[in-house]
Formats: structure tokens, sequence, C-alpha cells
């Protein structure tokens, strides 16, 4: 019978559960408690003090032997994983521990796995508990490569500390390695830069070492001090034009929703889903979207910001969800800043009717002095960065880094492991984001397929740095 089938189900269950727990119970025993039978791939510190020492969790057995070399012996204890980790909320606690690497991590962190011990508590045989007291390290750095396997690992290990370690990410005691995107090398120096943002300093900086921007409207030449003011600015409304894409709306389509009176830009975006076709609204204000969905029936609105279904009370009981189309309202936070971004170009002469492209020039850009000077006529304001950032990259050999293992065991040392000039991201879990944090993990790596697959197509324009 169905019933009886189920009942023996919840106690086969529980019997693998206890099973799972005591062989949990052992691994820790056997290893971390009494300092020996630690993973035979760990290497150690020599340091005993937990408050003074860190682990790194590397990915891949090459980059795991780099960091074994470059590391400081003292106190940085290396554990290389190989391979992706097995999914831990989707896993019976008696199949992911059968994981060699799950093994080895919890053998080498020493704290057990499960809720953690009551003071004066006591535990049963067949109970596994977590007891932060016995913590190896003080420091749990998990260091992966910045391809989609590294992302993808590092979301397993998160996944793993999340469920089964609570405590240590309470504690923020787990870390996120954050080694350089790129190299840079320029007359035999070399450069290590952490990300886009610093990348695109350094360029604008060395391709407006020698360049003036004319204005053609009035042939007048920016300032050098201007110029940078301009870059500056222009580099700040390049993000903003980025914020608005992932939100699915075009810049360029935004900037014409301008009002041409108060200079006031759209503050909400209504995306349109119809099949797969998908078409975006602006609007100033919530009361213009407010009447645009009243006059729309059919459409099955969603608040981005508090993924809540907005239905019009006179037309929700008719409409019934019956052949309605999915829509979904962003509130443009960005529109304020970028509104001042645009004045502040007015002001230095730079449009905001001139930043979709023109068929005649609007700026020349004058590279060089003298009879060496070349002009590049410019169509646009974006252009004027791009020129910028073009000139910068000439004679500047740029390596982007997709794996660990391509750095040597200094390299990766001084970029990614010295104190003194690493950068680590701690992973910080408290009161105001624990319910988002379960949300995401449930829904991210969980069993239901679809709120999956909805959130993959709500961000997907959100990606950065995607290496397929």
């Amino acid at each position: 019978p169905p019933i009886a089938r189920r009942i023996f189900d919840k106690v086969l269950t529980a019997a693998r559960a206890r099973e799972a727990a005591r062989k949990a119970r052992e691994t820790i025993r056997k290893g971390a408690l009494t300092g020996g039978g630690l993973p035979g791939k760990l290497a150690d510190c020599s340091e005993r003090d937990p408050e003074l020492t860190e682990l790194y969790i590397v990915e891949g057995d090459s980059a795991g032997g780099s960091a074994k070399q470059g590391r400081d012996r003292r106190y940085q204890a290396i554990l290389p994983i190989r391979g992706k980790l097995i999914n831990v909320e989707k896993a019976r606690i008696d199949q992911f521990l059968k994981n060699n690497e799950i093994q080895s991590m919890i053998t080498a962190i020493g704290t057990g796995i499960g809720k953690p011990k009551e003071d004066g508590a006591s535990t049963s045989k067949d109970e596994t508990s977590f007891d932060i007291s016995k913590l190896r390290y003080g420091r749990i750095i998990i260091m992966t490569d910045a391809d989609v396997d590294g992302s993808h690992i590092r979301t397993l290990l998160l996944t793993f500390f999340y469920r089964q370690m609570t405590e240590l990410v309470r504690s923020g005691k787990i870390y996120i390695a954050q080694p350089p995107l790129y190299q840079i090398k320029r007359k035999k120096r070399e450069e290590y830069v952490e990300d886009d943002v610093e990348l695109n300093k350094i360029l604008i900086k060395l391709g407006a070492e020698d360049v003036r921007l004319k204005n053609l409207a009035d042939d007048k030449e920016v300032t050098a001090a201007q110029l940078k003011d301009i870059l500056e600015s222009l580099e700040k409304l390049a993000k903003l034009s980025e914020s608005i894409r992932r939100h699915g709306g075009d810049f360029e389509g935004f900037l014409a929703k301008r009002n041409a009176r108060s200079g006031k830009l759209p503050a909400y975006l209504v995306k349109i889903r119809d099949g797969n076709e998908e078409t975006v609204r602006y609007f100033p204000d919530e009361k213009a979207v407010r009447e645009f969905h009243q006059g729309n029936p059919d459409l099955n609105l969603f608040d981005a910001d508090v993924q809540q279904e907005l239905i019009p009370l006179e037309t929700a009981t008719k409409t019934n969800g019956l052949g309605r189309r999915r829509a979904t309202k962003v509130e443009l936070h960005e529109a304020t800043t970028i509104q001042k971004l645009i004045a502040e170009l007015a002001r230095k002469g730079l449009k905001v009717d001139h930043y979709a492209a023109s068929d005649r020039p609007i700026f020349e850009l004058i590279e060089g002095e003298g009879e060496r000077a070349v002009a590049h006529p410019l169509f646009s304001i974006p252009e004027i960065l791009q020129k910028i950032l073009e000139i910068g990259r000439r004679g500047v050999q740029i390596t982007r880094f997709k794996g660990l293992g391509e750095m040597n065991a200094k390299e990766l040392f001084e970029t990614t492991m010295n104190p003194e000039k690493r950068k680590l991201l701690k992973v910080d879990l408290n009161e105001d984001n624990a319910v988002e944090a379960d949300q995401m993990f449930t829904r991210l790596m969980g069993d239901a397929v679809e709120p999956r697959r909805q959130y993959i197509e709500d961000n997907a324009l959100n990606v950065r740095n995607l290496d397929v």
C-alpha cells in the first residue's frame, strides 16, 4: 500500500542519515582531533594557533602545487581539490559524505558538520554536531579559477559551507580569494590588474597623455583638466549604460525618452514578453506604469524589486490569469545619477543629443603635436572614451588569466596569497540577509527546475566575465 511504502521510505532515509552521521563522526575523530590522519594532499602549516592560520582550498592539482610552493609555510595550509564537488543541496548526507573531496575538507577543518553543539549538551552515538572550538584554521579561503568551472566549484563549496558548516559562515571565517584578472606588460614593466575597472583606469591614463579634444561646434579645444573630468564622467556613464542594458533596456532609447522641458529621465522600465519576443517601455513615474497596466489587463506584471505580481483588482477576476503576457516592472535607480552626469557633460559642451551617432563628425581627438599630429574624427560622445582606450592599448600587452595554474608559485603568492598585497572577499551571513541567502541556495542549487530557469531568464544580462 502507498502509505506503508512512504512510512518504510522515511524509516530507511532516517537509518541512512544515522549511518552517515556515524561516518562523519568517525572521520573527525580519526583525523583532526588527534592531529593525525589528515588528508594526504593537505600541506599543513607549522603554526597551531587557529587565530594565526589560514586554509586555502584550491581548485586543481596544478594550482595547488604552485600554492604549496609559494605559500608561507608557517601559517598557510593548502588543500587542493579535484573535479566538481557533489551538490549537497540535492544529495543525501550519506551520499555526499562518500565524496573524497568532502571528506578531506571535513577532516582538515576539524569542526564536524551539522548544527552547532550547545554548551553542556551531550550528543548521542548517532548524532553529529558542529563544534567551532575544534576549528583548526582562523580563515578558510576559497581560491578557484576565473572561468565558468571555477565559478561553479566556488558555488558548490559555498553551498557546502552554508548548509553543513553554517556557523563558520556566520562567524566570518569563510573568504574568497581575488586573483588578478589581467597581467599587463609595457616597456619591460609588468603589472597585475584586479579587474576591468582598474584596467580601464590604466588605459585611460595612458591614452590621454598626449591628446587634445576639439569640439567642432565652436572649434574650441578642451583643456587637459576638462578632458580628465570628461573621461571620468564618460566612464561612469558607460557603467550606468551597462546597468540599463542589464535591466533589458537600450541606453540610447532610454535617453531619447528624456523630458525635453525638465530634462528628467524615465524612472521605470517595463519589459513585456510575448512568446519569444520582448519589448521595452519607459515611464516617468509609477502612476504612468499603473495607468498602462490598467489599460492592458492581459499583462501578468511583476515587480522586479519585490518579486511580487501586481494585478489591478478590477481586471484580476476577469482575466483569471488565462492567456496573459508576462511583464516585469523595473525601477531605474540609476536615472538620477545619469541625469547629473549628463548635466555635467553639457556644461563642458557635450550635449546629450550627441550621444547617438551622427552622420558627420562632432568632435576631433588630436593626437600628438605639430606636423606629426593626427586628428581622429568622432561622431558621438561614447567614441571619445572608446578612442582614448584604443590609444591607451598601443604598446601594451594584456594577458587575461583564466586559470590559477597559469601563474607560477611566486606570482600566485605575490598576487593572491601575500597578506600585504592580496584582496579577499569576506562571506557575510547575518540576520539581514539570512532569508535571502536561504532562498538563493534553494533556487539555484535545489531540485526545482522552474524557479532556477526563471531566475536565469530574468538575470541573463547581468552576467559579467563569462568564459565559455
